[in-house]
């Protein structure tokens, strides 16, 4: 068998849609099989004690579908013009008690599995374009007082939203994650109630879901397309949030092709940041931007994020990276890139960016060196130490070594490496 028919059936492996597949709650991580794995949950907000686990949620996924009595929208892999906001519920079977799902998060052998399932899905509102309600008039396209004003109703119920949800929790933090390709709106909220779970229940948990998922070897291109076609929404919805009186940061959480639709939302709004006199980092009240498994060329993300001082756009900046990511390693075949970001070793990684991220401490590199996850390229998310590296990034914003208790090792200047027995 040829290098090309390897990497097309490789390919087409990897990008079976996950339709039909059972969700099962990710492995305990490390940091919460000690002792203190308790108490994270015996500090657990009172409203969000229960086994049920409400995601706020934004989408521009077109509406497939709407359930009992219209209260139920199902999102397919279609564009729509407008972002929906609301709140999704995520339940878990089998059916348990607070207690036992405690006890269940915080040990590594299980009484029982828990199969995810999205029990219900509410849209509260729309964020519109204006040029999509525009009238054409003699003098060109033309917004109303009426437009504007349905405008600032609709971002006033995602404040409203957001506001309520930050009075149930201490952490007046907004966690925003954004997948990649091959991925339905299902997935996007169970992947953010899982991270929030394990965090504690701290904080607001967002999912950014872009429309993804149409499946197949045209699902790839379709996904990538669709990234681009969603950075307009992301980055107004970047702004409104963060215009929200109660919310005092903001975390990014991007993973694969999420990666690029984020870097190019931020990089456009520091572009109008900055020729405003700006900072980027205030006005979106950024505390962490996270890539992980990141689907990029290492020159773009060079060019783009480096190039354009996007170093800055967010207090810290940390970079989960694999070079058994298999996924990742289909995509440099593909699109034969010098080397993507998502796949680089410590070592790989140019002496002179090495230096100049030694010299950076808000901005981390991280290999993982972790086992028995070669074929999956979510161990950020689903590998008990990578979980439990990011958990401490996002939740108690920890720098690292071991002193700051992430003991991550240093094997070469400005890069980190994460292995199996991380917080064991």
């Amino acid at each position: 068998m040829g290098i090309s028919r390897i990497t097309s059936w490789l390919l087409v492996i990897l990008l079976l849609p996950a339709a039909g597949c059972h969700r099962y709650l990710v492995a305990t991580p490390n940091l919460l099989r000690h002792a203190d794995g308790r108490e994270v949950y015996a500090a657990c907000p009172a409203d969000c004690r229960k086994t049920e686990a409400e995601v706020l949620y934004a989408t521009d996924r077109t509406v497939e579908l709407v359930g009992v009595a219209g209260k139920r929208p199902v999102y397919g892999h279609g564009r729509s013009t407008s972002l929906a906001f609301g709140v999704a519920i995520v339940s878990l079977t089998p059916h348990s008690s607070w207690k036992e799902l405690v006890q269940d998060s915080t040990t590594e052998n299980r009484s029982r599995e828990y199969q995810l399932k999205l029990a219900g899905t509410k849209e509260v509102g729309r964020l519109k374009p204006l040029l999509e309600q525009a009238q054409l008039s003699e003098s060109g396209l033309e917004i109303t007082r009426v437009m504007l004003q349905e405008r600032d109703e609709q971002r006033q119920r995602l404040h409203e939203l957001l506001s309520q949800r930050l009075a149930q929790t201490a952490h007046k933090d907004v966690y925003i994650f954004i997948r990649g390709v091959n991925n339905s709106f299902d997935d996007a909220v169970f992947r953010t109630a899982e991270v929030w779970h394990f965090m504690g229940r701290v904080g607001v948990p967002v999912a950014y879901s872009w429309p993804a998922g149409l499946g197949g070897i045209r699902g790839y291109a379709y996904d990538r397309e669709s990234g681009e076609f969603t950075v307009t929404h992301l980055r107004r919805f970047l702004k409104t949030v963060a215009e929200c009186p109660g919310v005092e940061r903001v975390h990014l959480v991007a993973h694969s092709r999420g990666c690029d639709v984020t870097i190019t939302a931020l990089r456009e709004l520091n572009l109008a940041y900055r020729a405003q006199g700006k900072s980027t980092q205030h006005e979106l009240k950024l505390e962490n931007l996270v890539l992980a498994a990141p689907d990029v060329d290492e020159e773009v993300f060079i060019q783009r994020f480096v190039g354009e001082n996007l170093l800055q756009a967010a207090r810290r900046t940390t970079i989960y990276a694999s070079q058994h990511d298999k996924t990742i390693e289909a995509a440099d075949l593909i699109f034969a890139s010098r080397r993507r970001l998502g796949m680089l070793a410590g070592k790989d990684i140019n002496l002179r960016i090495r230096h100049g991220l030694a010299r950076l401490p808000n901005v981390q590199f991280i290999e993982c060196k972790v086992s028995g996850f070669w074929m999956s390229h979510n161990y950020a998310f689903t590998h008990p130490a990578t979980l439990s590296d990011l958990i401490l990034v996002l939740r108690d914003r920890r720098d690292p070594w071991a002193a700051n208790g992430r003991p991550l090792s240093q094997p070469t200047e400005g890069t980190w490496e994460l292995t199996d027995d991380y917080l064991k």
